[in-house]
């Protein structure tokens, strides 16, 4: 969603997006007033109340064409996420969520937030571990383990402070059903005569076990589950070192 998420109707609907804002809320607060942060891909900008005690800026590229990303208002850096016109250690902290997966080389943007960073400044990174196609033609991989982030986050000069999952192996689950039947009813949408009639009434039979069963019966099951094996993306916060070796 590229509006935070605030009603319980959007939160059932939402969920990846509802633990993400939630998390960024909490990381924000944390901040110290007047920090300078920088939105990374901020799109709508939608995180910017959270901010209100800081220097907030956003970079976006600003070439995305759809309906997941509505640029409602204006971006401060307007730049490819490698060449953000920033001097070196002047941010206190760079919040980058659901952007890696729609850059060709996410270790060069690691790079560059590192370059940005003041030392013990703070780097908040969420992205998918799974998901379906999305931000088309800007998307480049499927995922990122916690053993991407436990290797590259070290290697260029960040510690890692936390990895938290957004959903597990059953909120992966109900968004493979969601997209299996997103996916019948574009294919129902070419049929005709009868074959659509017998396609409509087997999809609306399943209709409720998709949409209303599976999310809370599976979503239950997240809390005994391993995560880190699957889960539908992780929240990730870091701190800028003053005196690495870097790759």
């Amino acid at each position: 969603m590229d509006k935070l998420v605030e009603t319980r109707s959007e939160r059932f609907w939402n969920f990846e997006a509802w633990t993400r804002d939630q998390w960024v809320k909490a990381q924000a607060a944390k901040l110290p007033p007047g920090s300078w942060v920088l939105d990374a891909g901020a799109g709508a900008s939608k995180y910017r109340p959270l901010f209100s005690h800081c220097r907030y800026t956003t970079q976006d590229f600003c070439r995305y064409e759809g309906p997941l990303v509505q640029y409602t208002q204006p971006i401060d850096y307007v730049c490819d996420l490698l060449e953000i016109p920033l001097p070196d250690a002047s941010l206190d902290a760079i919040f980058c969520t659901e952007v890696l997966e729609h850059v060709t080389d996410p270790v060069a943007v690691i790079r560059e937030f590192r370059r940005l960073l003041k030392p013990g400044g703070m780097l908040f990174l969420t992205a998918p571990f799974n998901s379906d196609l999305h931000m088309a033609p800007y998307h480049y991989y499927a995922g990122f383990t916690a053993y991407w982030y436990r290797y590259w986050l070290p290697s260029l000069g960040f510690v890692i402070d936390e990895i938290a999952p957004q959903g597990g192996p059953g909120r992966v689950a109900v968004r493979s059903l969601h997209a299996c039947y997103g996916n019948w009813r574009a294919w129902e949408s070419k049929l005709r005569g009868v074959k659509r009639l017998l396609s409509s009434a087997c999809r609306m039979l399943v209709k409720i076990p998709v949409h209303y069963i599976a999310p809370w019966i599976l979503h239950s099951f997240d809390h005994h589950l391993d995560w880190e094996g699957s889960c539908t993306g992780l929240m990730v916060a870091a701190t800028r070192e003053s005196d690495s070796r870097l790759v």
